[in-house]
């Protein structure tokens, strides 16, 4: 069974670390482009030799990064905190060599601890925190000056330069932050919902679990009662039937109707041990449906139902799946109770795909219950359990399908069924 604390971030880190790799080659490239800028356009007095060998390295390491994410396996927590500290470190060295704390770069020291703050674990912040703050206060102290103060001229251009610097770091803090920060938020509101989801299903699958369980030993305990009253009715039949064939018809129903109920036992002990294989064996796509439909008509006579079939020919092979045919014959009833003399049945397929729509006129589903569908047993009837539903919307969802229940224009319910046939395909070349 799933457990909540097997799933880890791990992936949402991949997604946040190829995020960080683009956003480091558009780095890299502005770097360059800077430097190249500084040196020429403006004139300052750079190490160019040292800037651009610091610039080749965080590219290289760029590459390996990339390289090493389709090699290798998940990224955990601590490496990606040491990706942020190599970004740390290549923008300390390079503000060390032009002009430290006075250059206007300085606050992207910022976005590795805004990284850390958004996904990593406190102890991790707080160690950001203490590099970033650390890195600062020694390039107070210790840099190579990248700008020359001469004359009163001078001065008021490189103040300009500075002034524009400034405002050109602080917008790529916010297109950073934007870009990477809003993209991270998502990643997570994805993963909270995949765990909601997942939750959801678990504590679904552990309900009918429970319910397999229960029908699997209900099904062993009538067994020999059912028995018992199989044989009963028949003799009572044989011997009613020419002093009161009145009676004898009755119990003929009521045998009829027991046997109906030993067949679904034994079709309920057969699901709940046996493969799927066992209980079903091959058969055509199209004969499958077509049995369903006759055996449902032959239960409800007093219910009409038309049904229209198209697809490839010859249908696929498939296996008698006993829980798909369970949860059509509960969309049927469901479809009879509020409509009896207008069912739809519309079935498509093709070598990989079924569609069927199950259409009625009756009153609908009452809006407060469609988010219910799939999740919770409920009922609209007095005397209902509110598993049918239930059920077969959980047996189309462990068979890879999907059930969509809406209102039928004109009224009514159209009840869709997509169902990919993959799971059911036979083998051919068996």
């Amino acid at each position: 069974m799933f457990k909540f604390s097997e799933y880890s971030a791990d992936e949402t880190l991949g997604s946040n670390l190829r995020r960080l790799v683009m956003i480091r080659m558009v780095a890299i490239l502005g770097e360059a482009g800077v430097i190249t800028g500084a040196a020429f356009a403006l004139s300052m007095h750079l190490a160019l030799g040292a800037l651009y060998t610091i610039v080749a390295v965080h590219l290289i390491l760029n590459v390996l990064t990339w390289w090493r994410m389709r090699t290798f396996g998940a990224v955990t927590q601590i490496e990606f905190f040491y990706q942020l500290c190599i970004d740390a470190f290549v923008l300390m060295l390079l503000l060390y060599f032009a002009g430290g704390a006075t250059n206007p770069f300085i606050s992207m020291l910022l976005l590795p601890l805004v990284v850390a703050a958004a996904i990593l674990p406190r102890i991790h912040v707080w160690v950001m925190a203490g590099l970033v703050m650390t890195g600062y206060g020694v390039l107070m102290f210790t840099y190579q000056p990248a700008m020359s103060h001469g004359d009163h001229g001078a001065m008021m251009d490189d103040f300009n330069w500075h002034v524009i610097g400034m405002w050109f770091g602080f917008l790529l803090g916010v297109a950073v932050v934007v870009f990477f920060v809003l993209r991270m938020a998502e990643s997570l509101r994805e993963r909270d919902k995949t765990l909601a989801e997942a939750r959801e299903r678990a504590l679904r699958d552990e309900h009918l679990v429970e319910l397999g369980t229960l029908a699997a030993g209900a099904a062993h305990e009538l067994g020999t009662p059912l028995s018992t009253m199989a044989v009963l009715s028949k003799d009572l039949e044989h011997e009613y039937k020419e002093a009161d064939p009145l009676l004898a018809k009755r119990l003929s129903i009521l045998r009829q109707q027991v046997d109906r109920c030993k067949d679904t036992l034994s079709m309920i002990s057969a699901s709940s041990g046996e493969l799927r294989a066992e209980s079903g064996g091959r058969v055509k796509l199209d004969e499958f449906l077509t049995t369903i439909v006759d055996g449902w008509r032959l239960r409800c006579p007093n219910a009409t139902l038309s049904y229209r079939s198209d697809g490839c020919v010859p249908a696929p092979s498939i296996i008698s799946e006993q829980g798909l045919s369970q949860a059509l014959i509960t969309f049927f009833d469901n479809a009879a109770e509020s409509s009896p003399d207008n069912i739809e049945v519309s079935c498509r397929w093709s070598l990989s795909q079924l569609s069927i729509e199950i259409a009625d006129r009756g009153r609908g589903m009452p809006p407060e219950y469609k988010a219910m569908i799939g999740k919770v047993g409920f009922t609209t009837k007095p005397e209902g359990h509110g598993l049918g539903l239930l059920l077969a919307h959980s047996i189309i969802q462990r068979l890879g399908g999907d059930v969509d229940i809406q209102e039928r224009e004109g009224g009514g319910t159209l009840v869709s069924v997509e169902l990919d046939l993959r799971k059911l395909l036979v083998d051919v070349t068996e």
